[in-house]
């Protein structure tokens, strides 16, 4: 995986969320672009220890770029019918 790949997937508007598999067998689901940042090489990937809250990442895995196997685009949650957004 290049960091250019990754860069481009949290600078897109609107912003995308994402799966990221590395080679060990875990995955990343990235719903917003600050829990991702790609530099030389690595991968500085934030997300929730198991009893947290899943909007509130705690922990952070820097991965080898190398190891990135694929990403693959995740659906783009929706605002309940009737809310226009706000929810």
């Amino acid at each position: 995986m290049r960091r250019e790949d990754i860069r481009d997937l949290t600078r897109a508007v609107p912003f995308r969320p994402f799966r990221v598999y590395i080679s060990t067998g875990e995955t990343f689901d990235i719903y917003h672009p600050d829990l991702i940042v790609a530099t030389t090489g690595a991968a500085h990937i934030a997300y929730p220890s198991h009893d947290a809250r899943p909007d509130d990442p705690d922990q952070a895995r820097i991965v080898s770029l190398y190891h990135i196997q694929k990403i693959e685009m995740l659906p783009t949650p929706t605002a309940p019918a009737g809310t226009n957004g706000t929810g």
